[in-house]
């Protein structure tokens, strides 16, 4: 009896048992999906699994091993169009020709001859007006080229406006009256070829003289109308060489350059070359023999 009832038991525990091994399979089947562990360690599988490839978690894998996040590329952007710079025009190069009257060159090597201005004009030598005559009515008047007139009415006027006392000396001279002044002057100085012991022009033989052509001016002062070396120190002399170039003259014979010119410096002696070429000399420190050097073969 007593094994009867011992043999039921364990019969009973036996299917107690059984009933439970099936329900704990039953429930691991039933929430695999949930796993969160996968891979080789426990031998479960995702679903498109490749046997024998190792998969990893994404936050699992090393920073360096991360893929990058792909951005979009930018649209290249057009490069810039070069704006075309505007031509810097080149200089022109200063020139002058020498044909034009203004620049007529006469010295002891270039004679004139018996050149005369086409036209004369007169004006008064203490500028009782400053108007430019066209014959001579009056002993007051100092013949000039006509084409000079005005610029040195406007150049000695703005000297006598300065409150100077600016006189006009000699203007034009013919040849014959250059002939008479070139013996007069040797004559006195016991000379005959118009030259200083330096060999230097004090006056010019007919013909060589800046004075024929018109466009040559002696400037002075009322208080000295002889031309000498007393003239630089006054003031009137000291404007007219300051501002001369501003009215189209120079210096014709400065000092300094007695060799280039061939005459003695007669601070009193402007010449007419226009107002461009007056600076241009005055700028490069040049006489007219320099000047016609320098662009004569430009000619």
């Amino acid at each position: 009896m007593k094994n009867r009832v011992g043999r039921v038991i364990i019969g009973i525990l036996a299917l107690a048992m059984l009933a439970f091994y099936t329900y704990k399979e039953d429930q691991i089947h039933t929430h695999s999906n949930d796993i969160e562990s996968w891979g080789p360690a426990t031998g479960l599988h995702p679903e498109g699994f490749d046997q024998g490839t190792v998969m990893e978690r994404a936050e699992d894998l090393a920073p360096e091993t991360q893929p990058e996040a792909t951005e979009p590329a930018d649209a290249a952007e057009p490069a810039p169009a070069e704006t075309a710079e505007p031509a810097v025009p080149e200089e022109t190069p200063l020139n002058f020709d020498l044909s034009d009257w203004k620049f007529m060159l006469v010295n002891g090597d270039h004679s004139i001859d018996q050149y005369e201005p086409a036209e004369l004009g007169w004006v008064s030598n203490t500028l009782a007006d400053r108007e430019v005559h066209p014959a001579n009515t009056r002993n007051d008047l100092v013949p000039v080229d006509a084409r000079i007139g005005e610029a040195l009415m406007a150049f000695t006027g703005a000297c006598q406006d300065a409150g100077l006392p600016v006189y006009i000396s000699s203007g034009y001279r013919s040849y014959s009256e250059q002939a008479q002044n070139f013996q007069r002057i040797c004559a006195n100085n016991g000379i005959t070829d118009g030259k200083d012991a330096n060999g230097h022009y004090i006056t010019m033989p007919a013909g060589c003289s800046e004075h024929q052509t018109g466009l040559g001016v002696d400037i002075t002062d009322v208080y000295r109308p002889t031309k000498n070396d007393e003239f630089f120190q006054t003031q009137t002399y000291e404007w007219l060489r300051d501002h001369c170039t501003e009215y189209g003259f120079v210096l014709r014979f400065p000092t300094g350059k007695e060799d280039v010119t061939g005459v003695m410096n007669e601070g009193w002696h402007f010449r007419y070359v226009g107002q461009e070429a007056a600076q241009y000399m005055t700028e490069n420190n040049l006489t007219l023999e320099e000047f016609w050097e320098r662009f004569g073969n430009e000619t």
